[in-house]
């Protein structure tokens, strides 16, 4: 079973060692290199009044992944997910969205919604975000930059209210031109 850790000093270089020896190809940077953790964390990117950042460990106490929430002083935040490649397609990626989700609206009271976004191409964090109650809710053409090249992105959004009652309420677009 998972566990998932608040990073703090003591843990931030575990974050840093974790994102400097995977490739995060669906993400804006795929290769980050130490310093340019170390100087985001220094910005407070990964923890400060309204971002909060938790390490993903598997049954050994092994960190295989990361979540960062923020915007929390928002009525809807946004997360970043990310889990190592030997991690990937176990359900892991699943089981954190339900964490986080639980956390965030257990914990900010005043959030009414959580969402994210992935590119479009990243067919497993789709699927991820489907299987955590979360809803299609966008389609951006051209608006993922990455690798001097546009992809389209997705995002997809859960509400405190379909949280509380377990359900899933898709988008109904009842106009017709």
């Amino acid at each position: 079973m998972q566990t998932y850790i608040e990073l703090t000093k003591a843990t931030e270089q575990d974050l840093v060692q974790l994102l400097t020896t995977e490739t995060w190809p669906y993400h804006g940077t795929e290769k980050p290199t130490e310093e340019a953790i170390q100087t985001s964390i220094l910005q407070g990117n990964y923890t400060n009044e309204g971002t909060k950042t938790f390490l993903i460990q598997d049954e050994n106490q092994t960190v295989i992944g990361m979540f960062r929430l923020f915007d929390l002083e928002d009525p809807t935040c946004l997360f970043d997910l990310r889990l190592k490649h030997q991690a990937r397609g176990q359900k892991r990626g699943a089981h954190a969205v339900k964490w986080l989700t639980e956390y965030a609206f257990t914990n900010y009271p005043h959030l009414i919604r959580i969402e994210g976004h992935t590119r479009h191409d990243n067919l497993a964090m789709r699927k991820t975000f489907h299987n955590s109650g979360y809803v299609k809710e966008a389609y951006h053409r051209s608006a993922w930059p990455q690798n001097d090249k546009l992809f389209d992105s997705v995002g997809y959004a859960i509400t405190r209210t379909d949280w509380e009652q377990n359900i899933i309420t898709l988008i109904q677009d009842s106009i017709k031109f």
